[in-house]
């Protein structure tokens, strides 16, 4: 079979065979196809191409689940949580254990409590949930900021605690002499006493007060064998009359060490200990420090 077209602008009528047809035919339903396909298969974003040009509003269906993407979101942001919920109890022992007060901390203030029924819920979007993460990670980093600052004060008071000299040199409940006049044993006369006398068996163990490091570690004509302790900040504490030395001059000692034992030795009546505390040379009361009633050294 063969379709003859006529035209006015052709000499001559021209004449198409079957297999023109055929592929003529063909070229239309392929066309068609591509046309389907144009508006069904996704494109990639700022692409443009044949007849998907022309169509100002495309269909677009994403290959995987964008919920899944914010679910995953969602739990990192529950692990944020968590992590501060831990944060805040965390500063809460920390501030407990300094003797601090919470309001006295400054700190982010922890939000007040929250609840009630739940109306016209809503899914998060993803610039919601980065933006409640982006705001949880900046009160991490606050709080973290919160527990440096306790832990140093935590570190500086126990060192204030474990260089106040506040133990008892020696195991007894009394001393015999106190500090300040008295009557001089040997002499009769008025004489200002710059220690405490504990009366001790010799041999008793004398221990620090509090820890330092030992300046002085040798035997004096008054003072006997005597151990000088060097506390920081000026302060330092002298153990007198001792029989025997068991550190010596650099040692770093802890509170409560035994650091000699008592004798009788250089001007001494009898068996004890003779205790000093001084801040920058100047003999003060031990008593006010062994009863805890200095709670802080100002160096001089």
């Amino acid at each position: 079979m063969n379709i003859i077209f006529v035209s006015n602008s052709m000499a001559k009528p021209k004449t198409l065979s079957m297999l023109q047809v055929l592929l003529l035919v063909a070229g239309l339903v392929a066309s068609s196809v591509i046309l389907t396909l144009a508006f069904i298969l996704p494109q990639a974003p700022g692409e443009h191409h044949g007849v998907k040009a022309l169509i100002k509003n495309p269909l677009h269906f994403t290959l995987h689940n964008p919920q899944e993407h914010l679910d995953a979101l969602a739990l990192q942001l529950g692990e944020i949580q968590a992590r501060v919920t831990r944060l805040d109890a965390l500063s809460s022992r920390l501030a407990e254990l300094a003797g601090l007060k919470e309001k006295d901390i400054k700190a982010t203030v922890q939000p007040p409590g929250q609840g009630g029924p739940m109306v016209n819920a809503y899914g998060l979007s993803e610039a919601e949930l980065k933006q409640d993460i982006d705001e949880l990670m900046t009160q991490v980093e606050q709080r973290g900021d919160r527990l440096d600052l306790l832990e140093s004060m935590l570190v500086q008071q126990s060192m204030r605690k474990n260089t106040m000299p506040s133990g008892k040199p020696v195991s007894v409940g009394y001393n015999s002499s106190s500090y300040g006049w008295r009557v001089d044993p040997f002499t009769g006369k008025m004489a200002f006493h710059e220690g405490l006398d504990f009366p001790a068996a010799v041999g008793a163990p004398i221990y620090a007060a509090a820890a330092g490091i030992v300046r002085t570690a040798e035997q004096t004509p008054d003072y006997g064998k005597l151990i000088k302790i060097d506390h920081g900040s000026g302060l330092e504490t002298r153990y007198a009359h001792a029989s025997a030395l068991l550190v010596k001059v650099g040692d770093r000692v802890k509170k409560g060490q035994i650091i000699g034992l008592v004798g009788s030795t250089g001007r001494s009546t009898g068996p004890h200990l003779h205790f000093e505390v001084r801040l920058g040379g100047t003999p003060l009361d031990p008593r006010k420090y062994l009863q805890g009633r200095v709670k802080q050294v100002a160096s001089r």
